[in-house]
């Protein structure tokens, strides 16, 4: 998966590159967790890019966030969650 924290509105967000299925109430919560061990005390978004824009799935209000950010520009990195979150004080990327 491609990932990246950025700054919103003078907060810090991870945003994390997903399948449009994974942005769904049903699989959102679930990967939300599985995450949370990579960006320790930070807000995820999960983010889906779709044909005819994006689509989201968070803990948090999504749509105003998502308006601000400009995707296009943000600079996501590859990050295998397959192999295990880094130590506590250092980010996977």
């Amino acid at each position: 998966m491609k990932s990246a924290c950025i700054s919103v509105g003078g907060s810090l967000l991870a945003i994390v590159l997903v399948d449009s299925a994974d942005t769904l109430p049903e699989r959102g919560p679930t990967l939300l967790v599985r995450l949370q061990p990579y960006f320790p005390a930070l807000p995820i978004m999960l983010v889906s890019i779709e044909d005819n824009g994006f689509r989201a799935f968070a803990t948090f209000q999504t749509s105003e966030l998502l308006a601000l950010v400009q995707l296009e520009n943000v600079n996501f990195v590859e990050v295998d969650f397959n192999a295990g979150p880094a130590d506590a004080g250092t980010l996977p990327f």
